[in-house]
């Protein structure tokens, strides 16, 4: 298990847990005790998903999600 705390006055924690099922979860405790959790997914992928073009690489791709006014 990695454990990484987030910089101080944000008031967010973070880790990261290994499941059961393989994945790799990322989880964010705030300063108020609330949990929020995110699975890992392949980059390339995800911004696939998410309408970037093909033929580019990953940062590329996700640069392009980034400006396009999809959300």
């Amino acid at each position: 298990m990695v454990v990484k705390k987030k910089r101080e006055g944000f008031g967010l924690e973070m880790k990261t847990f290994e499941g059961g099922d393989g994945n790799a979860y990322l989880v964010f405790r705030t300063g108020t005790g609330s949990f929020h959790v995110f699975m890992e997914v392949e980059a390339k992928e995800a911004a696939h998903q998410c309408g970037a073009t093909t033929g580019k690489n990953t940062r590329g791709m996700w640069a392009d999600v980034w400006r396009s006014d999809k959300v």
